[in-house]
């Protein structure tokens, strides 16, 4: 149907719909209002307003989270410059006296940030809900990014630790609701691309060389954390709230916003109701996406935590070298997350793809665990697969459940849900590459090959249920109209006329 076609029925059945029951689609004056982003001479208006938005969304949202991942994963870093020392040493580590923290000690330190997270991760989405979004984004970057810095002031392992934990709690609030918010601005199949982000690694080799008193590892928090406190707090003024709200945008591109954020399920988003939170916490569909998120979520935390330590072990023994062997498999996973992205999005799938990458994964950490202590560029070349390959799952995967859930309470809830459920793989992972195992870590990579094979069973049979319900609604109700917006305000996803992408 062409847009004058459309726009002729719509104005016909506007003439009708006074007294005709619900059908399920969203208001004839919300589908009147969407009908402009067929219009040919609004689709030009509408790629300009595209661009428009993503400088600046995806610009900031990216560094955001570069600096998130950075605060997170750089205690493997800091460790190679001295942090697990003792306080009394040239490094003025966190250690008693000059004797370093044992292995049991440091893997508390990795993973009693991953118990702040999950806490805080299910508030952190509602107050993406609740809040202004600039607001909220505003509060907890500076959060995490002033905790990043106060480990500088840490002197012994009871310091850090608290440290950790509150790092912990300010990404649980900030991250996941990154990806409820670019779904107020984005359609579900625009998302996957959205969600990938950029690396790190390579700043802590340039840390390294900084030739000063002060120890290495505090460098490197202070260079970390004050670029990212300081674009937290420009976000109150740049980060946009809601397409319907402070959107900053106005004319034809506020037009533009408002038909998008209702183009593919309209809501009357009013305040959150208790049937909604109850209906994203019994819903089977969350705890799928969740059992494919804990094992990838495990694999996550074991490369962020452990990567620098493990290519060190493969006969980097200078730390500034091990960083810089971090970089290459970083650089892997960005393109990889960057393809991944895009071929999901474009073919509406989400389960493949992360099953096709999860087996790819089985492999390089099947050979990593089997292959001789010195092939060393065999090692590390798998290393470079197996990063690319888990990484590149985080897009699809956390796109994958913003898609499905059907309003935006049950979206808030449910991906604070997902993320906590899953982020217990990551408290699990922070445990599989114990130092005492070097050089080989062969029980570790022979972990993280079970964790593979289980994503790539829990990511196959997932789309394989959606799309058994998507079948089981298109015989029962017929198939949707095309390009016409459901309207989920009172049944969500539950709507007869919604369709999951699988």
């Amino acid at each position: 149907m062409g847009y004058e076609e459309k726009a002729s029925h719509i104005e016909r059945a506007a003439d009708e719909a006074q007294q005709q029951p619900d059908d399920g689609y969203a208001p004839v004056d919300i589908q009147k209002e969407t009908c402009i982003l067929e219009d040919p001479e609004w689709l030009a208006k509408q790629k300009k307003y595209l661009r428009k938005l993503d400088s600046i969304l995806l610009p900031t949202i990216s560094i955001l989270y570069f600096f998130e991942y950075l605060d997170r994963g750089n205690i493997g870093n800091a460790k190679l410059y001295g942090l697990s020392t003792g306080h009394g040493t040239a490094s003025e580590g966190i250690g008693p006296g000059k004797v370093s923290v044992s292995d049991t000690q440091w893997q508390l330190c990795i993973m009693i940030f991953y118990v702040g997270l999950v806490l805080f991760q299910v508030p952190g989405c509602i107050g993406y809900r609740v809040f202004p979004p600039s607001k909220w984004i505003a509060f907890t970057v500076c959060g995490f990014c002033a905790t990043s810095l106060l480990q500088n002031s840490a002197f012994n392992l009871a310091g850090e630790l608290v440290c950790r934990i509150f790092l912990g709690t300010f990404e649980g609030l900030f991250g996941t609701g990154i990806v409820y918010y670019l779904s107020l601005w984005y359609h579900r199949t625009e998302m996957g691309v959205r969600v990938f982000c950029a690396f790190g690694g390579l700043i802590a080799y340039g840390i390294g060389h900084i030739d000063s008193p002060t120890p290495s590892w505090k460098w490197l928090f202070l260079i970390e954390a004050l670029p990212g406190f300081c674009l937290g707090l420009f976000c109150l003024y740049w980060v946009p709230d809601r397409p319907t709200k402070n959107s900053r945008f106005s004319g034809a591109d506020q037009e533009i916003a408002e038909a998008r954020y209702h183009s593919e399920a309209f809501e009357k988003a009013g305040k959150m109701q208790k049937k909604h939170i109850l209906a994203a916490v019994t819903d089977w569909r969350l705890y799928g996406q969740a059992a494919v998120y804990v094992p990838t979520a495990a694999l996550l935390s074991s490369i962020s935590g452990f990567l620098p330590t493990v290519v060190k072990n493969l006969g980097n023994d200078k730390p500034t070298s091990a960083n810089l062997m971090t970089v290459p498999p970083y650089a892997c996973a960005f393109a990889l997350m960057y393809i991944t992205s895009r071929t999901s999005d474009r073919f509406r799938d989400r389960g493949i793809h992360i099953t096709c990458l999860a087996l790819v994964a089985t492999i390089a950490y099947a050979l990593l665990a089997t292959l001789p202590e010195s092939d060393l560029k065999g090692k590390y070349g798998c290393i470079c697969i197996a990063v690319a390959c888990v990484y590149a799952t985080y897009p699809p995967s956390h796109a994958w459940a913003a898609n499905n859930f059907g309003n935006e309470t049950k979206r808030a809830v449910g991906m604070g849900l997902y993320t906590a459920i899953g982020n217990l793989g990551s408290i699990a992972g922070s445990f599989f590459y114990p130092s005492h195992e070097a050089p080989q870590f062969q029980k570790g990579h022979f972990i993280c090959m079970g964790m593979s094979i289980a994503t790539a069973l829990f990511a196959l049979g997932n789309s394989m249920a959606l799309r058994a319900v998507n079948d089981y609604r298109d015989k029962k109700y017929g198939k949707p109209e095309p390009r016409t917006p459901v309207d989920v305000t009172e049944l969500g996803d539950a709507n007869p006329h919604f369709r999951y992408i699988t």
